[in-house]
C-alpha cells in the first residue's frame, strides 16, 4: 500500500532554500526553438529524476528540457526540500510538493531519496507511478532497499534501469520484466 502525504511548497521557502530570489517562471523557463515539432511537448515531460544520499549528495540526476544554468537551483531545491521532510519517512512512503503547474513526488529507499519532478500531464498521480516504478526497479537491481554503498556498487546496472523507465523525460517502460530484458541488451521478444 502507497501512503500519500501532501506538502505544498510556497514561494518563500523556494527562496530561502536556494539562498537567492528566483522566479518560478524563470526557474522553469524550458528552451524553445520556435519551429521544433517536438517544442509544443516539451512542457509535457518529467523534468527530473534525482537520487541523493542522507547527507544531500547528488548519486544520480537526469534533467529533461531543464537549462544547465537553472539546473544548480533544482538540485538545491529538491535536496533542501528532502532534508527538511524526510526525516522519519518510511521506505516508499511517498510525499507531494506542487507549486503552480509544477509537481514533486519524493520518497526515500534505504539510505537513498528519489525526487521525480514533472509538469502539465505528469501530476502528482503520474509522478507517483513514475517513482513506483523507479523504486521496484532498483530494489530488483540491489535484492533489497540500498544502503549507499550498495547503491554505488550497482550504480551502472541503475543507471540502466533509469534510462529505461524514463527515456527524453517521459515514461517509457513500466514492466518489471521488459526492462530486465532490455538491460541485459537481449533484443525483446514481445511488443
Amino acid at each position: 500500500m502507497i501512503m500519500l502525504k501532501t506538502y505544498f511548497v510556497l514561494g518563500n521557502l523556494f527562496e530561502a532554500c536556494v539562498g537567492e530570489i528566483y522566479s518560478f517562471q524563470k526557474l522553469l523557463r524550458l528552451e524553445d526553438s520556435g519551429t521544433d515539432r517536438t517544442s509544443t511537448r516539451r512542457e509535457n515531460m518529467i523534468l527530473a529524476v534525482l537520487f541523493a544520499n542522507a547527507e544531500g549528495n547528488i548519486l544520480i540526476e537526469r534533467f529533461h528540457g531543464v537549462p544547465a544554468e537553472e539546473r544548480l537551483h533544482w538540485r538545491s531545491f529538491l535536496v533542501k526540500l528532502g532534508a527538511d521532510n524526510l526525516k522519519g519517512v518510511k521506505n516508499e512512503e511517498l510525499l507531494v510538493a506542487c507549486h503552480k503547474s509544477v509537481y514533486i513526488v519524493y520518497t526515500v529507499l534505504g539510505d537513498v531519496s528519489i525526487y521525480v519532478v514533472g509538469k502539465d500531464e505528469y501530476d502528482e498521480l503520474a509522478l507517483s507511478e513514475v517513482i513506483f516504478v523507479i523504486t521496484s526497479a532498483v530494489k530488483d537491481v540491489c535484492g533489497k532497499p540500498p544502503s549507499e554503498r550498495l547503491f554505488l556498487d550497482k550504480y551502472g546496472r541503475i543507471c540502466l534501469c533509469l534510462d529505461e523507465i524514463v527515456w527524453k523525460g517521459y515514461l517509457e517502460n513500466t514492466e518489471k520484466d521488459r526492462i530486465k530484458r532490455l538491460i541485459r541488451l537481449k533484443p525483446p521478444t514481445e511488443f
